[in-house]
């Protein structure tokens, strides 16, 4: 008898993967703690700054605090969140001292410095002030003091290869994914193509996938496959539909799709 070798798409159904909406994602199957890293991969328009925010959403709080890094001049989906979840914009950091209940501290900063009309001025200025949060936030994620206590915090860079490779962040983000959950800092890096960002990202605890039909994208996806078998998660991520995401849980080896 002959056995014939099975495709990716039996593969697939034979796994049974479990497929949730969105909503019940992010309110029963979710759980995040304190300086774990979250990954986010999908193509201009895939819906990953929407999905970070999401998470974000249902994750910080003012013991939980998040920084979220914008370098983009304008960006409305940033805008709309910001409204939604009253996070706190800043320009400089760190932001000035808030004083009072724990209660009046944000869930979160966005930390949007202006730009200048000079490349040049405005990437050494932004530079500067990114790396102080980064820095900041990682080494006083935790805080004993009654009005400023914190349980953690979260940094989150929209698009984590411009601060790498652009302004020269490498070795400060390297140092957060490499040593960030001792010290109960997450850092959040979302990115268009997975082969552009830097192999620590491949190892967050939390790994989102998205909708990208281009094969060697897909290829790059089982690579980074969170300790699942890459055929299965190539297979899933090239049956994907818009705005979808595979979720890996890198220390359960745990594996679903998350819907629109």
């Amino acid at each position: 008898m002959v056995t014939r070798r099975r495709t990716p798409a039996q593969i697939v159904a034979d796994a049974q993967v479990v497929t949730f909406d969105r909503e019940f994602f992010l309110r029963e199957v979710w759980d995040y703690r304190p300086g774990e890293h979250v990954t986010v991969l999908a193509p201009s328009g895939g819906g990953k700054t929407h999905l970070a925010y999401q998470l974000l959403q249902v994750t910080a709080e003012p013991e939980l605090q998040a920084c979220v890094i914008v370098m983009k001049p304008r960006d409305e989906t940033v805008d709309k969140w910001n409204r939604r979840l009253k996070f706190k914009v800043v320009r400089d950091w760190p932001p000035a001292k808030i004083t009072g209940l724990i209660s009046k501290r944000p869930a979160g900063y966005v930390l949007w410095p202006k730009e200048s009309q000079d490349p040049d001025e405005t990437d050494y200025r932004h530079y500067r002030i990114f790396r102080r949060a980064i820095l900041d936030n990682y080494y006083n994620a935790v805080s004993t003091k009654s009005i400023n206590h914190s349980d953690g915090k979260i940094v989150f860079a929209d698009e984590v290869v411009s601060l790498e490779d652009e302004l020269g962040l490498r070795k400060e983000l390297q140092r957060v994914w490499s040593k960030g959950r001792s010290m109960s800092c997450g850092l959040w890096g979302a990115s268009q193509r997975p082969a552009y960002i830097s192999r620590f990202a491949y190892q967050a605890h939390h790994l989102f996938l998205g909708n990208d039909p281009d094969e060697d994208v897909q290829k790059r996806y089982g690579e980074i496959g969170g300790g699942i078998d890459k055929e299965l998660v190539k297979a899933l991520c090239a049956r994907l539909k818009d705005k979808q995401f595979v979720y890996i849980h890198r220390d359960t080896r745990s594996i679903c799709i998350v819907n629109r």
